[in-house]
């Protein structure tokens, strides 16, 4: 898994880059599958999160 990660291609994980069933939902899925990945998302989101003045509720 990648430490950083790549939003090169949006049917991948950018955590992990296995391909996802989609982008969307796909993604989703893969996370709550993935641990590692989505501890990665949870990262991720906290950090655009503090970059956003009101938050970010995505």
């Amino acid at each position: 898994m990648s430490t950083t990660p790549t939003w090169n291609d949006p049917n991948d994980c950018p955590f992990c880059g296995s391909e996802l069933r989609n982008p969307g939902a796909g993604f989703i899925d893969h996370i709550h599958d993935n641990p590692d990945c989505e501890d990665g998302f949870e990262t991720w989101r906290s950090n655009v999160n503090d970059d956003i003045c009101a938050g970010w509720s995505g």
